[in-house]
Parts: C-alpha cells; structure tokens; sequence
C-alpha cells in the first residue's frame, strides 16, 4: 500500500517508469548474487556495485556496530577522491571508527528506521555539515537490520544534488539494506560454525594421540579422502547386498506393509464413526506387540501448551563455565515450577534450555 500510494501514483511519464522498472529488476537480482557471496566483505561490494552506477551516487560506506556507542566505516566507494577524505579514509586498516552518539546512524540504531536529510546545510548534525563542506548536499542512512530488530549497521549514502532521493528510490534502498541484514546474518552463523568445528578439532587432537585420529577420523572428516572411500565402499556393499535376486521380495514385503497400514487406517475410521469405540485403538493394530496395553485418544477443549526458550542461550553460555550454566538453569527453572505449583499448571517436560508445560490438560478450567 505504501508503495502504490507513494511511489506508483506519482509516476507520471514513461521514462520514469523505464528507470523504476530498471532499478526494480536490479534490486531483485541482487538477492540471488549476494547469497552466492563468498563472506561478509563481498556482500558489502556487491551493494557498492549496485547502488553507485544504479542511483547514480556520489558517495556510499558502510558503517558497522563496532559496540553500543561506536561504528566502524568502511567499504567507502566514492566518484571524487575528496569525498572519500571527507567521509573517512581508512588506510586499509579494516575501517575507521566513529561514534554513534549525535548522528544520523544513531538516530537509526534507536529507531531501526531510515533517515534522510535532503538538505545537509541546515542538518542539526556536525558530521553532516563538514559532509556539506565537501559538496554533498543529500545523505541518506538506511540501518542494515537481522531479524528485522536487530540494528548492526547502515548503508549511508550521499549525493551531490539536493533532495536527490525520491520515495521510490528510498524505499528500493531499504530492500537492498534489508536483503544485505539477512545476507550478513547467515555468513556470520555459518563463520561461527566454521570456528566452533575448528575449535572442536583442536581440541580433540589435543586429547587424542595423533595416530589414533588417523584410524577414526574416516567416520566423520568429509575433508578426509578415507572418509569418501569408506562411504563409496559401504555404498557398493549394500547395492551388492541388495541384488536383483531379492528384489521380488523386497517388492512383496512393501506391498504387504502398505496392504497392513490401510487395514488399519481402515479400522481406525470404523472406531471413529462407531458411537461405543470411545477413541480406543488396539496397540497390536499398529504393531505395538511390545506393551499389552491400548492407546488411548480423548479431546480436551481449552488446553493451552506453553513452550518456553531461552534467547541466544547457545551464544552466552560459551561464555560461561558449565557450573554457571547449570546454576543458571536450576534456578530459572526452579521458579518456573514454582509458578506452575501457584497457578496449577502441568509440567512435561525440559529440553535442553526449553521448557514445555499445558494447563487444562487434565481437567478442566475457567
């Protein structure tokens, strides 16, 4: 709606149709290219390369969380060298850190909106006025955001002419800085599961002899060519196994699986229409030899199951000692029984750092 109203109700000639269908199908290739990115510095080269020749900008970087109160410039691709000084060369130090406090990328960090100041001589910002001085006349900051409330940095970009950003482009420019958030996130998760896997490898050869790795890391290094050769080996053994002169069996013994499977689908639909079954189900109708005892359906109106999980709990307790973790848990989820004694709530069961509980589950309530 907000596109339509802001963007497709102004179009008023053909030309300005041909350059938002050009710079629309642009932004939409760009998803494709950027998760084929190698890592996080070729996702940032890839918007540079977009958004320069695209909407025809005279500045664009990158500023990127550094911490709660500072950001680090980088990747700064500009048409005049000047421009480049004015914004904060780096050197080739890796990026050059500002703080957030009283600028444009803080207001963005606060309200993970973008923000745009068409006129940077009257902008209340001293970094915008010191980017006039240069020529720059328009800037545009658009947070780069995960998970859609997560602020880890902007795209900024600045234009010589004044104004220079309509509401389409703003809004184009908001999709290739929410594509670059989701780009950024699976790169960073894939690196820490990179890092976590070499940690772990070290840690094991620290503890094991080496000619012991030798023997039994076939059974889990893919990178290891005994590993290929052991599954293309099983593989064969198996084809072997299973030859042609079993085949007619093992056709018989499906057949009669499936034959068994809609007998009783057959018998469970009987159980439901007669009015007397009261949801019972024999458990040697499904093959359940095992337990003499039957399986037993009831509805219950107005339960609700709870499942309770803790937030980047994998994150912070690699920052803790196990022991810690344990208090942790013991405590937090000692209050949760708690609650669930005070307010009758059943408990069934934790998972890890999960908890799942249900209330109405065995009588019911108001």
């Amino acid at each position: 709606k907000e596109f339509d109203e802001g963007v497709l109700s102004k179009i008023t000639t053909l030309e300005e149709s041909q350059q938002l269908l050009r710079r629309t199908r642009a932004v939409s290739a760009l998803a494709s290219r950027l998760m084929t990115a190698p890592d996080e510095e070729s996702c940032y080269e890839l918007v540079s390369r977009l958004l320069v020749p695209i909407f025809e900008v005279d500045c664009c970087s990158f500023a990127l969380l550094k911490d709660a109160e500072n950001v680090i410039v980088k990747q700064i691709t500009a048409k005049k060298k000047e421009h480049v000084l004015i914004i904060g060369d780096d050197n080739g130090s890796g990026g050059l850190v500002k703080a957030l406090e009283g600028t444009a990328a803080g207001v963005c960090a606060k309200t993970l909106k973008q923000h745009y100041t068409p006129h940077t001589m009257i902008s209340p910002f001293d970094s915008h006025k010191i980017i006039h001085s240069a020529g720059l006349n328009t800037v545009l900051v658009t947070p780069i955001l995960v998970n859609g409330n997560k602020f880890v940095g902007c795209i900024i970009i600045c234009m010589a002419k004044e104004d220079a950003f309509r509401k389409c482009d703003r809004i184009l420019v908001n999709d290739v800085a929410a594509m670059l958030g989701a780009n950024i996130y699976s790169k960073r998760m894939r690196q820490a599961a990179e890092r976590s896997n070499t940690i772990s490898r070290e840690m094991l050869h620290s503890m094991i002899p080496a000619k012991v790795i030798q023997k039994i890391e076939c059974f889990w290094d893919v990178r290891s060519e005994q590993y290929w050769r052991r599954r293309s080996s099983v593989c064969s053994a198996s084809n072997s196994d299973s030859g042609s002169s079993s085949l007619s069996s093992s056709f018989a013994e499906t057949a009669k699986d499936v034959n068994d499977k809609i007998s009783f689908l057959n018998s469970v639909e009987r159980h439901t229409s007669d009015p007397d079954a009261d949801g019972v189900i024999i458990g040697n109708d499904i093959g359940l030899t095992s337990t003499p005892r039957a399986l037993y359906a009831e509805t219950v109106n107005n339960v609700c199951i709870i499942f309770l999980d803790i937030v980047g709990f994998s994150k912070f307790s690699m920052k803790l000692k196990p022991i810690q973790v344990m208090d942790m848990l013991r405590d937090l989820f000692g209050r949760y029984d708690a609650l669930c004694d005070k307010h009758d709530v059943l408990k069934l069961e934790t998972i890890g750092d999960a908890y799942v509980c249900a209330t109405n589950l065995l009588k019911d309530k108001d």
